[in-house]
């Protein structure tokens, strides 16, 4: 009986953690990031995946945090004038060997 409870638990732990909705695609775009707050800067980065309601790239910058409120520019270009952005929170930075953070961003509004 205690075994099919540390079943239940280990395999209602691993669910919990995909939390996903659409297949993520290994596309590279250019992305202008914005979190939320005067104390933070914008920056370019490029995707190392996107989804339909979701992207991870990676940064040097160490103001991430799950939960913050962030604005970003998918396919972003500073020539062209039409850049929309889209509304979203960081829903885990993971950080990487190398110092950078990888961070993913969960869109709740294009």
């Amino acid at each position: 009986m205690i075994a099919t409870t540390t079943e239940v638990s280990l395999v209602s732990t691993i669910l919990q953690q995909e939390r996903r909705t659409a297949a993520r695609m290994g596309i590279s775009k250019r992305v202008l990031a914005c979190p939320f707050g005067p104390e933070f800067k914008e920056e370019v980065q490029s995707t190392s995946n996107t989804s339909h309601d979701g992207l991870y790239f990676e940064t040097r910058s160490k103001h991430y945090r799950v939960g913050m409120p962030i604005s970003v520019v998918e396919g972003y270009s500073p020539e062209t004038r039409y850049n929309s952005p889209s509304f979203g929170k960081v829903v885990r930075v993971d950080r990487l060997e190398d110092g950078s953070a990888g961070v993913a961003v969960q869109i709740l509004m294009r």
